[in-house]
């Protein structure tokens, strides 16, 4: 069984199979909340605790006066598996209100597709308790209120598990389309990760110490092996479908500079580049925006941060430039300046001390990383381009939106040099 947090999960699923009697029983005879129903699209996980959820129901609505009825299902649209529960309560004026939650756990979920990085539970609980607190404080500080994430529900007791606020159904979507971003929505999304960049720059420079609280990318893991076991599959899986998807004559080029990955990725020297905390699964999955009548971007948070790490900025900039917009090769150069001018201007709000980085530094940084375009082109755009019914990982590959994609991915990825053995 794959760990949850590093591998993502994308795909439409329903887990069958109702609690039983005697578990509805036992849930009712726990709590001194009166439940008259509890329905479910998905099977109730052995680890969730029901008195957590009336705990927290309690803190929010303190004239609570029964849970009417509590629906579960796995929210199957982001880029990690999360339990949503929708609860009907009755409050002290006999009035009805619904309240949903999104809720994550360090449990392992094996469902869906999945997505060949890593990650780690408690650096994601580290993320939304400590490091996204501390950004918004300082932007606080400079006048600015921003969030990065839906808020998270603090109870008054330690638990396990992350009770996250269900935002779908308050005005923000998932990202992904099979169309792409269209440029007003990517300005936006790019503005929102310019400044969780700037933040996490700022933060680490005034809390140096911090780093050691985060993994490095390009550092080995436990879960490692598994990870590159999948990252070669996908990269085979690719191989074999250059001749169907019409892309023949890269066939050589692909397979040499597949082992020149393979054998040269992993070395990383981050003192000449400009880091920051990666969001580590900077794709449209993992992305809620909110939008006005004419499409323009009102907000954009990330969903989650399970494989956030730290490292070269530009690692999440490849992440969604290749697989996020519409228009992927000939607004990439304009989106890059634009994520430059949010990046400077939200550093000298900040007062960050250090040297700012350049337009060329970015694009040096893009260059000496650029067969991260070349994966997350191979390896995460098929998925996000998919219909997620299938698990089945050849047909990511025959997909034809994904071979008129990559058949102009190939030859762009060529011309930049991003495609290119040392």
């Amino acid at each position: 069984m794959y760990e949850k947090y590093w591998l993502g999960f994308l795909g439409c699923h329903k887990i069958a199979g109702p609690s039983s009697v005697c578990n509805r029983e036992r849930r009712r005879m726990s709590s001194p909340i009166l439940l008259t129903q509890i329905s479910q699209d998905a099977s109730v996980p052995n680890w969730l605790e029901q008195k957590d959820l009336e705990l927290l129901v309690k803190q929010e609505i303190p004239d609570l006066r029964k849970i009417e009825s509590i629906r579960y299902k796995w929210e199957n649209q982001l880029a990690q598996p999360a339990l949503c529960a929708y609860l009907q309560v009755v409050t002290g004026e006999n009035k009805k209100r619904q309240v949903s939650y999104l809720i994550k756990s360090p449990e392992s979920v094996s469902i869906g597709l999945k997505v060949p990085i890593k990650g780690d539970f408690s650096v994601e609980r580290n993320i939304y308790d400590n490091v996204l607190p501390a950004l918004e404080e300082l932007y606080k500080n400079a006048d600015k209120i921003i969030h990065f994430s839906p808020p998270v529900i603090q109870g008054k007791q330690k638990s396990n598990h992350l009770y996250i606020e269900y935002i779908l159904n308050r005005g923000y979507s998932v990202a992904n389309s099979l169309k792409g971003l269209s440029v007003n929505a990517m300005e936006g999304v790019l503005s929102k990760l310019a400044a969780y960049h700037a933040g996490t720059a700022c933060y680490i420079a005034n809390n140096f110490a911090k780093i050691k609280e985060l993994p490095k990318l390009g550092e080995h893991s436990k879960s490692g092996n598994e990870a590159a076991e999948l990252k070669s599959l996908y990269q085979m899986r690719f191989h074999e479908s250059l001749r169907s998807n019409e892309a023949r004559e890269y066939e050589d080029k692909v397979k040499s500079f597949q082992k020149y990955v393979k054998s040269n990725a992993g070395i990383l020297d981050l003192r000449t580049s400009f880091n920051v905390i990666l969001n580590g699964s900077c794709w449209p999955n993992n992305l809620l925006i909110q939008s006005d009548a004419f499409g323009n971007v009102k907000d954009a948070l990330f969903s989650d941060f399970h494989a956030a790490k730290y490292g070269p900025a530009v690692y999440d900039l490849f992440s969604l430039l290749l697989t996020a917009p519409a228009e992927k090769t000939i607004r990439f150069d304009g989106y890059v300046k634009f994520y430059h001018d949010q990046l400077t201007e939200n550093l000298s709000l900040l007062k960050f001390q250090a040297k700012k980085p350049s337009l060329t530094d970015l694009q040096l940084d893009l260059l000496k990383y650029g067969h991260w375009a070349f994966e997350f082109a191979t390896e995460i755009l098929p998925i996000l381009l998919s219909e997620f019914g299938s698990n089945d990982i050849d047909e990511l590959f025959k997909n034809p939106a994904f071979g008129a994609q990559i058949r102009e991915l190939l030859p762009w990825l060529e011309n930049r040099g991003y495609f290119e053995e040392d």
